[in-house]
């Protein structure tokens, strides 16, 4: 493992101070129960590669993009913060190559998004403490900077995923829709719905179903949203 993991730092031109740090960041939870550990994966690394990705991605954002309101901001940050971005990025980077997984997982567990997504946080994590802050905030900046000087904000067709991904591209827990109001008769009622965050209302909608409803208020919550 040891071997692979430096052809691959090789080729992202880093020379590791500490290679340890490096093999727990492609270690997933599952070697644990295989080898009879704790703490030996990836887990701590990847708190503090989110915090990395999540501060230079913000930046970038910012600076690319004078003119866009806070809450278009935190629209285009999701964007390059989300699952599938983060999984993108780690199969770019070969980071996939170095993964270790216990038989639990197994082979094809290793190509699942999630996974992937963890372990270029934990890789970024790793970079930081090895490299240095300076080097960490650049090596994302170079990987990001092109995609977010050239992005523009997409049309979602599902306002609440989206919703859900910049909420958790802030750590900031679960959405909650709650139905506020009904209306109507039974045949043909007319719901409101308000969507909350730790009990903070970010937005409302109305529809002819809940379903419509909770649809229309995470809509009104992008629309609005500064986090």
């Amino acid at each position: 493992m040891e071997e692979r993991i430096l052809k691959l730092l090789a080729i992202h031109n880093i020379e590791p101070n500490d290679v340890g740090l490096f093999k727990m960041a492609f270690t997933h939870k599952s070697m644990n129960g295989h080898l009879k550990s704790e703490h030996r994966d990836y887990e701590r690394l990847e708190f503090l590669g989110d915090s990395v990705v999540n501060l230079v991605t913000a930046e970038l954002c910012y600076v690319c993009h004078p003119n866009m309101s806070s809450g278009d901001l935190s629209k285009l940050r999701a964007q390059f913060i989300c699952t599938a971005a983060e999984a993108n990025y780690a199969r770019e980077l070969k980071l996939d190559s170095c993964l270790l997984v216990g038989p639990s997982l197994g082979e094809e567990g290793k190509k699942a998004d999630n996974i992937l997504e963890d372990v270029f946080e934990s890789f970024l994590g790793a970079l930081y403490l090895d490299q240095g802050q300076a080097f960490a905030l650049n090596f994302v900046r170079k990987l990001l900077t092109e995609r977010i000087k050239a992005a523009e904000i997409r049309v979602e067709l599902n306002p609440k995923s989206t919703l859900q991904e910049a909420v958790q591209s802030d750590n900031r827990g679960d959405l909650t829709y709650v139905v506020l109001k009904e209306s109507g008769t039974p045949n043909d009622k007319t719901f409101t719905v308000g969507v909350f965050l730790d009990g903070h209302e970010l937005g409302e909608g109305i529809g002819k179903s809940k379903k419509a409803a909770e649809t229309a208020a995470a809509s009104d919550a992008l629309s609005k949203l500064a986090i």
